[in-house]
């Protein structure tokens, strides 16, 4: 579980923050609990070990650049994301603190996601404490119009990733997920993850396969997927050499 902490004397800017916070980790189903502070001192009188903090700066009492040097001295894992209203704060910061992004108020919903995509792509490969991958995914609104937003899935719910039309298809389960790149980008992205090309269109988690017979892979979820004539040699040695090195 991700311990958040929000420290900012403005309880709007806070509730704020706490709103985009929840909404993405929810989407993502991603463990969390948000602690809001609303001075430093009552920060830095937290005795539990925080992962990531939005600190403000123009804090009363302790300014928040103070806080986020004396939190570094005690904890150099937490990740610090800075929010401030005046971007010459940011400027004067950057000399003396350890931040791992800067946010102008009002912070947009937008900015909080793409810093939240970071900071959990950030701790999964540096502490593998959630192995997750986050993709901008499109959604048909209400009203028919096409949007985006960043979703984030735990890397063994994928079955595989196809290039559809355009679009990439991410397979869980019973759900189906669109979002656009190059497969030859996500390929590079996946492969440390054990997805490997069955077929120049596709993707497929090698932890769900259940057999290869033939030009056709069978999956746990009782999918099929086509194996290229091109790619059957270099898949199917792949495929052993993961079957082996998890016996």
């Amino acid at each position: 579980m991700l311990l958040i902490a929000i420290c900012d004397d403005n309880k709007k800017d806070a509730a704020r923050i706490a709103k985009f916070v929840k909404s993405y980790m929810k989407s993502g189903s991603i463990p969390f609990q948000i602690l809001i502070f609303k001075s430093g001192e009552e920060l830095l009188g937290f005795e539990g070990k925080l992962d990531l903090i939005f600190l403000d700066i123009a804090l009363t009492g302790i300014n928040g650049i103070q806080v986020g040097k004396m939190i570094w001295e005690m904890n150099r894992n937490v990740k610090v994301i800075y929010t401030t209203s005046y971007k010459q704060f940011c400027r004067q910061a950057v000399n003396y603190v350890h931040a791992f992004a800067f946010l102008e108020k009002p912070v947009t919903k937008n900015n909080v996601e793409r810093q939240l995509q970071e900071i959990i792509q950030y701790i999964q490969e540096e502490h593998g404490k959630i192995e997750v991958v986050n993709f901008e995914i499109l959604e048909v609104t209400k009203a028919g119009e096409l949007e985006s937003r960043i979703k984030s899935f735990e890397v063994n719910d994928i079955f595989y990733f196809e290039y559809i039309n355009r679009k990439i298809k991410i397979k869980l389960q019973n759900e189906e997920y669109f979002f656009i790149d190059k497969m030859k980008n996500l390929a590079e992205r996946m492969q440390k993850y054990n997805f490997e090309a069955c077929h120049q269109s596709i993707l497929v988690n090698l932890r769900h396969i259940k057999n290869i017979k033939g030009y056709e892979v069978l999956l746990n979820n009782n999918d099929k997927l086509p194996v290229s004539q091109k790619k059957s040699a270099d898949f199917r040695k792949k495929l052993n050499k993961f079957i082996q090195s998890n016996v």
